[in-house]
């Protein structure tokens, strides 16, 4: 089974695969400063086996929301995903993240561009939502996920945007196919299997309209197969000062099928 991640594994096998390719060391370093760290949340069966004897659930899919009382959530909006904030490994993500209580996520996750964040505090008194008819997550078992670090690398780099790359493959074609090879051996690097699940922080898998294009990063991006089956995938973003600050009212949610 793929062991896990660690972007020193990854920058170490990075640079032996630049120097096979002849490009300076410096060159490649730029490239590896691209890398950030993110979490997968996986179902048990996905997990490395070195996490899997004293793993414990860091979140939780479908069933019905636990909500402060007074929340005015419509009740037809699914319930999605919690986060156990407790659960998440500390110093890990490269984004702020709540250390306790719970992070809720309610959206529709096949056409919809919109939905909630709440950050429901340890201690805050809860009581489960009511089920409405629309909200068909709600009647589905809840089954938890477990967090497992990776490391992502953006869906494309350009070189002219890498200072030490765009010096050094300046009007040469071959030294640009060489940066070419060297991103797709870092893309197969940070490769797992359960990197096509919940993915907390990182890099967005956004093939089209990616978010770090207008300024946001990702706080959590759900494939519509992990939750209920389909092929959609709902990012959940903001700027890192309203991921920072929990100013959830302000966060964007977008869905790429």
């Amino acid at each position: 089974m793929t062991a896990i991640i660690t972007h020193e594994a990854v920058r170490e096998a990075a640079l032996d695969a630049g120097r096979a390719l002849g490009i300076p060391e410096p060159v490649t370093e730029a490239y590896v400063r691209l890398l950030r760290p993110c979490l997968h949340l996986c179902p048990y069966e996905e997990l490395p086996e070195e996490l899997r004897k004293e793993a414990r659930p860091a979140a939780r899919v479908g069933g019905p929301a636990r909500l402060p009382d007074g929340v005015d959530v419509p009740g037809y909006v699914p319930h999605v995903l919690t986060i156990d904030c407790a659960a998440i490994p500390a110093g890990v993500l490269d984004i702020a993240f709540p250390a306790d209580g719970h992070v809720v996520v309610l959206a529709e996750i096949t056409d919809q561009d919109h939905g909630w964040v709440l950050h429901v505090p340890a201690g805050t008194g809860t009581v489960e939502r009511s089920v409405a008819e629309r909200d068909a997550l709600a009647l589905v078992d809840p089954f938890p996920l477990y967090a497992v670090p990776g490391v992502t690398t953006p869906k494309h780099v350009d070189s002219s945007e890498v200072p030490e790359a765009a010096a050094y493959a300046e009007g040469n074609a071959e030294r640009a196919g060489l940066l070419d090879e060297l991103f797709e051996k870092m893309e197969s690097l940070v490769s797992v299997r359960w990197g096509c699940d919940v993915q907390l922080g990182g890099w967005s898998p956004a093939w089209h309209d990616p978010l770090e294009d207008r300024g946001e990063v990702l706080l959590v991006s759900i494939p519509e197969g992990t939750v209920s089956g389909g092929d959609c995938i709902t990012y959940v973003s903001g700027t890192p000062e309203e991921i920072a600050e929990c100013r959830y009212d302000d966060i964007a949610f977008s869905v790429e099928c």
